[in-house]
């Protein structure tokens, strides 16, 4: 067997063989984001261990790519209108995503001294997916955003209920996007040629996370017009999970127990941050417009979408109001990230 082919099979076939049994144990237990922290953590006890894990470009590349298309799957023809629901909430998001970022960035670099490009990335509240995207596409630590990210993430989940206990408003949860079928195989085929054509594009434009940017927008502006309502079929949404927790993992190789442990203390950091401001704002809201505070404290969680969409579902909240801010946030974060980091880091550099 050809050297090239067993060196593809050792770091990343047989990784990406652990990061499936990995997700799947963390999809058992029930925890949030399970395929993509579950390969994260095993491929990672991989390369903490020894072993090579390594992604060919083109598969990162492809993976990039479905990531935006699915992101931008999230807008809806529904979008715009839930929005005008609630517009004194809807514009606390434009005050409160940006204290939480500075609030974190600030806490990462003046306590735990962490580099600005590395604490603003870790800083992003959700949007998990593309945060990573731009991260890798940065000179941001990867490791240490993915472990912040991701610790902070399973603390929101596990502490929120406790926090929401007050707020017992019945909704229907938000229907999934419907499912790819014989029926609609064209609509998914222009889905995949218009999003890979645009994400293609502005990578050629070195764009940062051109890739990922690229395929959202054109994926979001199919089904935000009604002109494509298929989803991407989850079996492949579960594979690109998987990868890019081998594509975080990666980045492992050599990470000291020392960083580690600085590391586990900058996600409570971050999360005690996060959750502070998000406290202060999303109460704040609520005295003004009305609403019951736990649903506007849940609406604001710096989690993702999926996550908070799944608490929404479990704590019996209004899951069309959740989901509506949840969605609103991550469609402003994925359109102005780039413009963010730009103004926050300055111009992006080779190397």
């Amino acid at each position: 067997m050809p050297a090239s082919v067993l060196d593809f099979l050792r770091t990343f076939a047989l990784p990406g063989l652990v990061g499936a049994v990995g997700g799947w144990i963390f999809a058992r237990l029930g925890l949030p984001a399970a395929w993509m922290s579950g390969a994260l953590v095993a491929t990672t006890v991989m390369a903490l261990a020894g072993f090579r894990v390594a992604v060919p470009t083109p598969i990162a590349t492809a993976i990039f790519l479905l990531f935006g298309t699915i992101m931008g799957s999230a807008v809806t023809p529904n979008t715009l209108r839930l929005m005008m629901t609630w517009p004194v909430s809807m514009a606390g998001l434009a005050i409160l995503v940006p204290a939480i970022i500075g609030g974190i960035t600030l806490y990462l670099q003046r306590v735990e001294r962490l580099d600005r490009n590395t604490a603003f990335f870790a800083s992003i509240p959700g949007a998990l997916s593309y945060v990573m995207a731009m991260t890798l596409a940065s000179r941001a630590d990867t490791r240490a955003v993915a472990v912040i990210q991701s610790f902070r993430l399973v603390l929101l989940v596990a502490a929120l209920p406790g926090l929401l206990t007050l707020a017992g408003l019945g909704g229907i949860p938000m229907p999934p996007a419907p499912a790819a079928t014989a029926d609609t195989a064209g609509e998914l085929l222009l889905l995949a040629v218009l999003s890979a054509s645009c994400g293609l594009g502005m990578e050629r434009l070195r764009v940062p996370g051109g890739a990922t940017v690229g395929a959202m927008l054109a994926s979001a502006v199919l089904h935000g017009t009604g002109l494509v309502t298929v989803g991407v079929p989850e079996p492949l949404m579960t594979i690109g999970f998987i990868i890019i927790g081998l594509i975080i993992a990666a980045r492992f190789a050599g990470t000291s127990l020392v960083e580690l442990r600085q590391l586990l203390r900058a996600s409570i950091g971050a999360f005690v941050v996060g959750v502070a401001v998000t406290l202060v704002v999303a109460l704040a809201v609520a005295l003004v417009t009305g609403l019951p505070a736990g649903k506007v404290i849940l609406a604001y969680a710096p989690g993702g979408i999926e996550a908070m969409a799944i608490l929404a579902f479990v704590l019996d909240m209004d899951p069309a109001f959740v989901g509506a801010h949840h969605l609103v946030r991550f469609v402003g974060i994925a359109l102005l990230l780039p413009l963010a980091a730009r103004i926050a880091l300055g111009p992006a550099r080779d190397g």
